[in-house]
């Protein structure tokens, strides 16, 4: 498969748009599903956390503030652009979720795929 025609994602186009969305307090991101995320992960200072398909970084970020060190990754590079212009301390790679070769096997203490599987 072509490398470059497999980073075409429809996510690309609106990465923006995204970011500015999430950028709202009163999201059903920020209200029902991100609560949860961090209930059911439970991150700890010192835990290193994968968030794949992470898109704009929104849920790398708030991960982030556990003290977990987190590292995104995602097919679109546009979102890992927006991603990118917050200072939080999460490492983030252009990359599809198929082929995370940054990745070591056994580096990571947990791994959250969120609101993404429909879209891969």
């Amino acid at each position: 498969m072509d490398q470059k025609k497999s980073n075409k994602t429809s996510w690309g186009g609106v990465a923006v748009w995204y970011d500015d969305y999430l950028g709202a307090e009163d999201t059903y991101q920020t209200q029902v599903i991100l609560p949860n995320v961090l209930r059911v992960l439970a991150a700890k200072k010192g835990e290193k956390i994968l968030d794949v398909a992470c898109g704009q970084g929104f849920f790398a970020r708030e991960i982030a503030k556990s003290g977990a060190t987190v590292v995104g990754a995602d097919i679109a590079p546009e979102l890992i652009k927006e991603a990118q212009k917050y200072p939080s301390g999460v490492t983030y790679h252009v990359a599809p979720a198929s082929h995370l070769s940054f990745a070591k096997d056994g580096e990571f203490d947990a791994a959250v795929c969120v609101l993404a599987l429909q879209n891969i």
